[in-house]
């Protein structure tokens, strides 16, 4: 390898330091405005009517909370790596339309996920969202690691193995 690919190379390392210490500073820091408890929540219905206890499944291992809309954009591009996460998944779809229109927007996508309409945007005012796509990692009842915007699938697993060896 030459001097100059070395010298290039290592400045690339250098700049992905810098972001991903800068992109973990700001999850931690939109982190502290979470609800420390998912059963602040409540109980949550999908769209299939199956009642989720997330603060349960929660107990039991990690699960990614996926607070989306149909019409973002960005949520388009997040989707589908939420999609293969294989992790548990919860998704709240808010400010989406009735029932009916998120359901059919998640069959034409082919979403496999669990889906919670929040039509009324109740459950993103109670979890401070302000920003779609937003993700989180529930763990042990507790909700922790918040990013919004573009998340990577690697950045999704990193989440919820972080969660994982924390508790």
């Amino acid at each position: 390898m030459s001097r100059a690919w070395r010298k290039r190379f290592g400045s690339a390392l250098i700049y992905l330091l810098l972001l991903v210490t800068v992109i973990t500073a700001v999850d931690l820091w939109r982190s502290r405005d979470l609800p420390t408890e998912v059963a602040a929540l409540g109980p949550l219905t999908t769209l299939n009517g199956d009642a989720m206890d997330l603060d349960a499944m929660s107990r039991q291992q990690p699960v990614l909370v996926y607070v989306w809309a149909s019409w973002c954009g960005v949520c388009r591009l997040v989707s589908p790596m939420v999609n293969m996460v294989g992790a548990p998944v919860v998704s709240i779809a808010i400010a989406s339309g009735p029932d009916a229109k998120v359901s059919g927007y998640v069959r034409e996508k082919g979403y496999e996920f669990a889906v919670v309409n929040d039509e009324d945007h109740r459950l993103g005012q109670t979890l401070g969202v302000s920003v779609t796509p937003t993700l989180m990692v529930a763990s042990q009842g507790k909700l922790r690691f918040a990013t919004a915007g573009i998340t990577t699938l690697p950045g999704m697993y990193l989440r919820l193995w972080l969660a994982r060896i924390r508790d």
